[in-house]
């Protein structure tokens, strides 16, 4: 069987597709002129739950069952992912820190009063937390995924699939994103849930992508039945900025259709790019190979562009033709960042900007 599996490496271009798309369309006050269109773009990347993040983590799930269930050694897998992932954060995340300890930086996801806290103290909370750049909560997100490993592999068997799988994917549709993304723990035990349906995927993957149209014609009927509701207000009832903090300590408890549509969203990805896996993706491959990388330097260039626009007194009112311009800039920006990186450093680029 072979080790690499075209179909996720695609599949995984998507999902950078996905995180970059969400960020490049910015905050409501940047679609004052158009606010109809972020309506339709937010159902289709869905920022709640996040496409991108949720089929990245399934994706994670699914390579690490697919990669370690015959064999899997603890040290190795963290040495692999320290060099790979938690050194180019680090390396990345010194300067910016830096530029955030010099200079006005305030942020939801940041205490209150926090500079008013010792400048080490800062420093490390920035670089345990990622709240220096937002998407970089991830990273400290999924150190977790990875210190829980042998435990996640102690569970990659029969007898755990069959009997508890079901409860646990339960569980993360009654569980929300913590609040701003400020607690890497919360957003462990939101988020591990994904990742182990995609453990499951993976060891029952021969049983599921046999189903073809079976399965994907009911995926895409409940898919599309959901982003039609929710693109007519009828979804508008279930809360989007609902956080984890409220479930723990209000007690709300309010089923999270948004992780339901990204999960269904996951598996109908999965069984269409298997059934495309001899199709030529030559954009879909580079990011796939690039997703790291892309996803450490692309929203530094989303906010230097942001900058720019600000000292060139330039107001962003995004309609559907300035976004894509925009969106593909800085999609191919960091492409070819990533490239010229891997072209200046060789093999070292890994550790870098990971990829």
């Amino acid at each position: 069987m072979s080790r690499f599996l075209q179909y996720i490496h695609n599949l995984r271009g998507l999902a950078i597709l996905f995180v970059v798309g969400v960020h490049a369309g910015g905050y409501s006050t940047d679609w004052v002129s158009h606010p109809e269109v972020r309506h339709i773009l937010q159902t289709f990347f869905d920022p709640s739950e996040g496409n991108g993040t949720v089929l990245f983590l399934f994706i994670g799930g699914f390579l690490f069952q697919h990669l370690t269930h015959s064999q899997f050694v603890y040290k190795k897998f963290l040495e692999q992912k320290f060099l790979n992932i938690i050194l180019p954060y680090i390396i990345i995340s010194i300067p910016l820190i830096l530029i955030r300890l010099n200079t006005p930086f305030d942020s939801l996801s940041l205490p209150k009063d926090f500079d008013k806290y010792p400048v080490v103290y800062q420093f490390f909370y920035h670089l345990i937390i990622g709240t220096h750049m937002p998407p970089f909560w991830f990273i400290s997100a999924i150190v977790l995924f990875y210190l829980s490993s042998p435990l996640l592999h102690a569970l990659d068997n029969r007898t755990f699939y069959k009997y508890f799988f079901p409860f646990v994917l339960l569980s993360c549709l009654f569980t929300y994103r913590p609040a701003h993304n400020a607690n890497p723990i919360l957003s462990y035990f939101h988020f591990i849930p994904i990742y182990i349906t995609g453990m499951w995927a993976s060891f029952n993957k021969e049983r599921i992508l046999a189903l073809g149209w079976k399965l994907l014609g009911p995926l895409l009927l409940v898919y599309t039945t959901l982003t039609i509701l929710d693109l007519a207000g009828i979804n508008s009832a279930l809360p989007r900025e609902m956080t984890f903090e409220e479930v723990l300590y209000e007690g709300r408890i309010v089923f999270n259709i948004y992780m339901f549509k990204a999960v269904v969203l996951s598996f109908s990805l999965l069984m269409i790019f298997h059934q495309l896996r001899n199709r030529e993706m030559p954009l879909l491959e580079v990011l796939g190979h690039y997703s790291f990388g892309v996803f450490f330097v692309h929203y530094i260039l989303i906010s230097v562009s942001r900058k720019a626009f600000e000292v060139m007194g330039i107001t962003i009112d995004f309609s559907v033709t300035t976004y894509l311009i925009f969106f593909v800039v800085v999609l191919m920006l960091s492409i070819v960042t990533v490239y010229l990186v891997k072209r200046l450093t060789g093999r070292y680029s890994r550790y870098l900007i990971g990829s």
